[in-house]
Order: C-alpha cells, then sequence, then structure tokens
C-alpha cells in the first residue's frame, strides 16, 4: 500500500519545524521579517504540521488511556486557553520587538517570560492525548526544544530593543518557556 505524503505524519513534523526556522528568521535582520505574508505562512506551517500530525488519518501508533483520553486530553487544551487568552490578545507575539512595545511583566508574564511558547506546547499535546497520537506526545519534547531555541533569539533581540529592563525581568521571572525553569 502506497501512502500518501499527506496522511505522514514525520511530514507533518517537518512542515512544522520548517516554520520553526522561519518563525526564528523573525528576529534577523532581514526585510521578510516585516513581511505580512511571510509570517503568516510561517505562523501556518507551526501550527498546521502540529495540528495534522495527530490526527487519526496520520497512520501511527494510537493509545487508549481507559477511554479517557477526550478528558485527559482536555486538560492542557483548557490550560491552553487559561494561560494563552489575554497574551495572544493583547501582545503582538508574531513581531519582532521594538523598543516601543512596553515590557509586560505582571499576571502571567510574572510566572513565565513566554506563555504563549508554552501554550503551543499544551495544545498540540492536548490534541495528542485527545487522539492518542504517540508521535504527538513523543514530539512534545523536540517542539519544546524548537521553541526553546526561538526564545533564545527572541530574547537576544528583546535585550537589544529594551537593555537593562528585559535583563532586570529575567532575572526576576525565571522560566522561559516552562514556569520556574530557566531553560
Amino acid at each position: 500500500m502506497t501512502e500518501h505524503f499527506y496522511a505522514n505524519p514525520f511530514f507533518w513534523a517537518m512542515v512544522s519545524m520548517l516554520g520553526m526556522v522561519g518563525a526564528t528568521s523573525l528576529f534577523s535582520e532581514h526585510k521578510l521579517r516585516h513581511s505580512l505574508w511571510f509570517v503568516t505562512i510561517v505562523l501556518l506551517l507551526v501550527t498546521a504540521g502540529r495540528f495534522i500530525l495527530v490526527l487519526p488519518f496520520c497512520p501511527q501508533p494510537r493509545f487508549d488511556l481507559f477511554g479517557l483520553n477526550a478528558i485527559i486530553g482536555a486538560v492542557p487544551l483548557l490550560l491552553t486557553l487559561i494561560i494563552g487568552a489575554k497574551p495572544f490578545f493583547t501582545v503582538k507575539w508574531w513581531a519582532p520587538p521594538k523598543k516601543s512595545m512596553g515590557l509586560k511583566t505582571t499576571g502571567i508574564y510574572g510566572v513565565v517570560r513566554h506563555p504563549i511558547y508554552l501554550c503551543e506546547l499544551l495544545w498540540p499535546l492536548g490534541l495528542a492525548v485527545v487522539f492518542g497520537s504517540t508521535y504527538g506526545v513523543a514530539l512534545t519534547p523536540v517542539w519544546w526544544l524548537a521553541f526553546l531555541i526561538h526564545a533564545i533569539a527572541e530574547e537576544g533581540a528583546l535585550e537589544q530593543e529594551l537593555g537593562d529592563e528585559y535583563r532586570q525581568y529575567e532575572k526576576k521571572v525565571r522560566g522561559r518557556i516552562i514556569p520556574g525553569l530557566p531553560i
């Protein structure tokens, strides 16, 4: 039986990682970082790859948590909504940092420096559990590493734009993506 590329979960994992590389390039000096089309394509790649690879039409080992996959998977999905709702709508998370942007240090930003990236780990994990996707769960550490590299690049740009204000914030809020963990 011939497998189509669009049914291969590893194809979608690579699509997502290609999007992550593009997202990290948003912190370069290249003029593409100001292109709405480029940013949109990057965001679509990052998101679509991680969403599609867990769906039932992508063959992979599946697991069943005693019929509780939907309930257990709903926990990280609900956390995504709780943690990410306000930052998603109040911060220009898709744009490179600018001096005029103002640094957020309260609320969830007083606990973790990149709450949207935390959500970017939680929602695919929740969907992977809902659909019993072994690959989706197994790739969570890979997504974390990709977002960690992205966060490090972003923090370099934030330090360049905001200087000591951002360095003081880094000392106060240790957690980059996971609360309390500086990595």
